[in-house]
This record gives structure tokens, C-alpha cells and sequence, in this order.
């Protein structure tokens, strides 16, 4: 369970790394999904969906000043 749970913020830090670049984040959010636990990937799945949207709406917030 531990090591289920390190392998699962070690995902998103390295997501969180490679965001820049959309296509890069994605091939990293795929490979993570099959080296997790179907709990896990679901965890991360819904991590993806607030991490993106936070992002939107910074980077939407940044371009509107």
C-alpha cells in the first residue's frame, strides 16, 4: 500500500514536470497508467482532470493582465 502510494506521487511529479509539453504529458499519464494499480490509475485519472483545469484557468487568469 506505501509503495502503491509513492509510485502514485512519484506519477505526479514527474506530470507535474513535464506539462510544458502536452504531448510529452500525455505519453508520461499513459505509461503511468499501466505501471499502477486500477485504484491508483482511477486516483490519478482524477488528479489529470483538477491538475489541467487548475492550469486552464491560470494560464487563462495570466493572458487576461
Amino acid at each position: 500500500m506505501e509503495e502503491e502510494n509513492n509510485q502514485l506521487e512519484f506519477y505526479k511529479t514527474i506530470l507535474t514536470k513535464v506539462s510544458f509539453d502536452r504531448i510529452l504529458f500525455e505519453k508520461e499519464f499513459n505509461k503511468a497508467l499501466i505501471g499502477l494499480s486500477n485504484k491508483d490509475s482511477d486516483e490519478l485519472r482524477r488528479w489529470k482532470r483538477k491538475f489541467l483545469f487548475d492550469k486552464f484557468q491560470s494560464d487563462l487568469i495570466r493572458k487576461s493582465f
